[in-house]
């Protein structure tokens, strides 16, 4: 069974990204890139980017997380910062050590499609 499945799938997602934007949105350094943004629609595009990656094992295609990037002048301390609020909901939520692992891998190797400065 896959990541996605395993834990409930859409609804047990859906729960976590609640969870998750709530955090993100209070963090000093990350919040400014949520204002004035329309959360619901980033949490409704992030159900299907983690069924897509937890379902294949990570195989989201590159590009279209650069171009969605690119304008948004990510820092390496801010995707840092992204990883530490990621990692403590995935523990909150109850997700198995070993699979969160499996988690932040993927994501991490998204970092050089996210990252666009210094």
């Amino acid at each position: 069974m896959n990541l996605f499945q395993k834990y409930g799938g859409a609804d047990f997602w859906s729960d976590f990204l609640n969870m998750f934007y709530t955090k993100i949105t209070a963090s000093e350094l990350l919040s400014h890139h949520f204002a004035d943004k329309d959360i619901d629609h980033i949490k409704s595009m992030l159900i299907g980017l983690l069924e897509v990656t937890l379902v294949t094992e990570g195989h989201y295609p590159e590009d279209q997380l650069t171009e969605g990037h690119k304008n948004m002048g990510i820092s390496g301390a801010e995707f840092n910062d992204w990883i530490e609020i990621y990692t403590g909901a995935l523990k909150s939520s109850g997700i198995a050590d070993e699979d969160a692992t499996s988690i932040l891998n993927l994501v991490n190797g998204y970092r050089h499609c996210i990252v666009t400065k210094p």
